[in-house]
């Protein structure tokens, strides 16, 4: 019998699909691997159900509004970027190339900066930085309930992804916000890097609000993204490119280049655009490389 479901949680190969008041644990159908095709947590699927000892199975995957991969995830209508001041430090150009990938896929992103008490003057100056680029940034405290409050309305009626490298913060927030009691962990003294708590990805909800809590990564790099594509997803940059003289002008070394100009003047962050050099750089360096 075909049923209708949504996955909520993937561990060892093996999908927990809640349909309805029921859970069932199933695994997917071998056609998704010949068709290059991954089942992911958010997915809406149908799956049958078998009598005995046969495991329940996935039979399709239905439309998806989008698919992450940064986290594997699906369907989800904003990103929580975990940016942690210290203790692991952040990295500017992983987070920059984290919000040019979410652009890419037209999902809202919110920066959370956490451990903001461990160097307060770095976290204002970065939050700063980043509301200039036109990102919302939330600085996240335990001691400041206040806020806490505010973040937990914007993910009321919608499925949030959270995001960012191990350490970060990202299960101790899931439980505060949802009153659970996960598995979380300080960060490795050896490596100061965050250890990887979760080691699974879950949808957790309660009271109308979604959460995705997936294992934190230590690098990224976009996929199926041309280095000609990267400037159309810097947001502060769309003012003034109006003011090129080339449609098609990737701000790099073109005559009267209006984001060039703004970058002079100080209106958009050198820093910002020094990740998007780097991006392009990157990018273009992989695409020469499989045109050989």
């Amino acid at each position: 019998m075909i049923h209708q479901g949504k996955i909520v949680k993937l561990l060892g190969g093996f999908y927990t699909v809640q349909s309805g008041q029921h859970r069932y644990e199933t695994r997917a159908r071998g056609i998704f691997r010949h068709e290059q095709v991954k089942p992911l947590v958010g997915d809406e699927v149908l799956f049958s159900i078998t009598e005995g000892d046969n495991l329940n199975a996935i039979e399709k995957i239905l439309p998806r509004k989008n698919a992450l991969i940064r986290p594997p995830v699906a369907n989800v209508d904003q990103i929580f970027l975990f940016v942690p001041i210290a203790q692991p430090k952040y990295n500017r150009y992983t987070i920059d190339k984290l919000t040019v990938y979410y652009e890419q896929l037209n999902v809202p992103v919110v920066l959370l900066l956490t451990k903001v008490d461990l160097a307060p003057k770095e976290a204002a100056e970065l939050a700063l930085s980043y509301e200039a680029s036109g990102f919302s940034v939330h600085p996240v405290s335990i001691t400041a309930p206040d806020g806490w409050k505010e973040l937990e309305e914007a993910m009321r009626g919608k499925v949030t992804a959270l995001s960012g490298v191990s350490g970060a913060g990202k299960s101790t927030f899931t439980s505060k916000i949802l009153g659970l009691d996960l598995d979380t962990q300080d960060v490795s003294r050896k490596t100061n890097r965050g250890k990887h708590t979760t080691r699974h990805t879950e949808l957790y909800h309660q009271d109308g609000i979604f959460v995705f809590d997936t294992p934190g990564f230590s690098s990224f790099s976009p996929e199926e993204m041309e280095s000609e594509e990267v400037k159309d997803y810097c947001p502060e940059f769309r003012k003034y490119a109006q003011d090129c003289r080339f449609q098609n002008c990737l701000h790099l070394r073109e005559p009267h280049c209006g984001v060039k100009a703004a970058l002079e003047e100080g209106l958009i962050e050198a820093q910002r655009y020094d990740s998007y050099l780097k991006l392009y750089e990157e990018l273009k360096e992989r695409e020469e490389v499989q045109w050989r």
